[in-house]
């Protein structure tokens, strides 16, 4: 199957048209997958693969030249790099080193020099950069 992306600033949202001369199951899977995106996320630990619901998630963070994924009760190390979760549905980049869940955010904090301070639900907080702050001010309607 081949594959074409287009990016463009008139798209409000991603969406995604399938040419086919038929609907055959591969197509048809693809348009399942697009539709219901990724709601895990996997990460090796300890031997096992975990398997975690992206609801899950509270922050995703770079360290240490790894991944780190906060759940409520743990902590998962990944070897994708961030920019590989970013893209997941309801996340988004705050700085150069932190995704956040947007159904986890408790409240913001304005600091000094043009920059916030986000509070999730489970208490941690992570600062958002001036380059990410118009993001954030277009997701709240501001």
């Amino acid at each position: 199957m081949r594959v074409e992306i287009k990016q463009t600033p008139e798209a409000a949202e991603p969406f995604a048209v399938i040419y086919c001369r038929e609907a055959d199951e591969t197509v048809l899977a693809a348009a399942e997958a697009l539709r219901k995106g990724s709601d895990v996320v996997t990460v090796f630990a300890n031997g096992r693969i975990i398997v975690i619901d992206k609801r899950e998630l509270y922050m995703l963070r770079a360290e240490e030249g790894r991944t780190r994924l906060y759940t409520s009760d743990a902590e998962y190390d990944s070897a994708k790099p961030l920019r590989d979760y970013e893209s997941l549905s309801g996340f988004m980049r705050i700085s150069k080193f932190c995704v956040i869940n947007l159904e986890k955010i408790k409240c913001f904090e304005p600091l000094f020099s043009g920059m916030m301070q986000v509070e999730l639900k489970n208490g941690m907080k992570d600062t958002i950069s001036r380059k990410y702050l118009p993001d954030i001010k277009r997701y709240l309607g501001l």
